[in-house]
């Protein structure tokens, strides 16, 4: 079975236990926690992904971090995933439920890529934008890359709009490396 897959039956499993319980925010809260200490936490990974560790070994330590701080419904599901020897795919799992809860939300990520930072007018009008092309509340994250040297890359789901500077010079420079001139008169 593939990952990807593993970790969306799981997170969907979650996710409409979630929507039963009518606990989605909290959940959600839980899973971003859990995803953000095993992010920044390299020993809890390893610790999470050997398999000669005991799965009771690790359910301990799960309830040590998470015990006190995250949901009951969401520690029994960590707990559930140990026992189950998924538990080195806590995290895939997820970014899954993250997928669902964005969706659950009606929530679009967008993702717009500079040459310079943007000013707030040039972001409001890009979120306003793309929040009628797509239907949806646009959660926009910003990234400067002055290799572009101007203009902007926008991704939004699965679509890509290079509008880059440097794209347009890679086009020409190919448009005229296959096209020589040639008089035609």
């Amino acid at each position: 079975m593939r990952v990807n897959l593993l970790a969306k039956r799981y997170a969907d499993a979650v996710f409409e236990l979630a929507v039963e319980t009518k606990n989605v925010d909290r959940i959600a809260e839980d899973i971003k926690l859990v995803y953000k200490v095993l992010d920044e936490n390299r020993l809890l990974r390893k610790i999470m992904d050997n398999p000669v560790i005991d799965a009771s070994k690790k359910i301990n330590i799960l309830n040590k971090i998470f015990g006190e701080k995250v949901n009951d419904l969401s520690i029994r599901f960590l707990r559930l995933i140990t026992r189950k020897g998924r538990e080195m795919y806590i995290m895939g799992i997820c970014e899954a439920f993250e997928d669902n809860y964005l969706d659950y939300k009606n929530i679009v990520r967008a993702e717009l890529v500079t040459a310079y930072a943007t000013d707030k007018e040039i972001r409001e009008s890009v979120l306003a934008k793309l929040k009628t092309i797509s239907n949806k509340d646009i959660m926009l994250s910003e990234t400067v890359n002055e290799d572009i040297i101007g203009g902007f890359i926008m991704r939004i789901e699965d679509y890509q709009l290079d509008a880059s500077v440097a794209n347009q010079l890679k086009r020409l420079s190919k448009n005229f490396a296959s096209n020589l001139y040639e008089k035609q008169f």
